[in-house]
């Protein structure tokens, strides 16, 4: 279940871009400590070659800063882009597999919440580079694609990737303005009626749909990922409803 949601959640994202802080581009000399998005001082000695990444969003930065031929594993889940899925895989995301990802002899190893704290401690312990990215907004992910540069020397292009993103945030403007009086939406993830979940505030998701003008049903429910019922769906009337299952489900 968890695996759907998860991919769900990437491909209902694609196309909305957010707005990022800008980057500063500069030259950055080895050894680097960097803070992750857990907090944690990491250290790298030489700029890394042998990436293992735990998470989709982990894995696209990567290729999206063209350092595809640094990465030596991805999760089961890394899907995207398609070249993703040729590379060495090291399982599941939660929890990550260590002994999978120590076969790899990976120089960096690029976690995520769902890995889990403590994957990436005993990562760190057996003396492998471990940086968690957890971002929960859109600003959280301009961060973590700035800080993905900075760890590879990738600046430049990290930066490139932010001025196109915010480039195309710009361009959705006049969707917020035509949208008026904030059509509601319900944002539907699962795999059937029966089991069926959705975003609320606190996620990519929720901000997506405000960035375009738009009213989430669950926005004011107090959670990030939960369930509701059919009758608040129906209650509530959405006019649109984003989903991958089939449209005549909702019919």
């Amino acid at each position: 279940m968890r695996k759907n949601l998860t991919k769900q959640r990437r491909r209902l994202l694609a196309g909305i871009i957010c707005c990022l802080f800008g980057l500063t581009v500069g030259v950055w000399a080895y050894p680097l400590q960097l803070e992750d998005q857990f907090g944690r001082a990491v250290i790298l000695e030489r700029p890394p070659m042998r990436i293992v990444s735990g998470s989709p969003g982990n894995t696209e930065i990567l290729f999206a800063l063209g350092l595809a031929d640094r990465i030596v594993g991805v999760t089961d889940w890394c899907d995207y882009p398609p070249a993703a899925q040729e590379k060495p895989k090291v399982g599941d995301i939660a929890p990550i597999n260590i002994e999978r990802v120590l076969a790899l002899r990976p120089d960096l190893v690029l976690a995520c919440n769902l890995n889990g704290k403590e994957a990436v401690e005993n990562l760190t312990a057996l003396g492998i580079p471990t940086f968690a990215l957890n971002p929960v907004s859109f600003a959280d992910l301009g961060e973590a694609i700035g800080l993905v540069g900075q760890l590879t020397g990738a600046q430049t292009a990290a930066a490139q990737l932010v001025a196109e993103l915010e480039a195309a945030l710009a361009a959705l403007a006049p969707a917020r303005e035509a949208a008026g009086a904030q059509p509601k939406v319900f944002i539907a993830i699962g795999i059937d009626l029966a089991d069926l979940w959705t975003a609320g505030t606190g996620t990519f998701l929720d901000e997506a749909v405000t960035c375009l003008g738009w009213k989430n049903i669950a926005g004011g429910l107090g959670f990030s990922w939960g369930q509701i019922s059919l009758e608040y769906i129906l209650a509530e009337n959405p006019e649109s409803i984003l989903t991958e299952l089939d449209p005549e489900v909702f019919r």
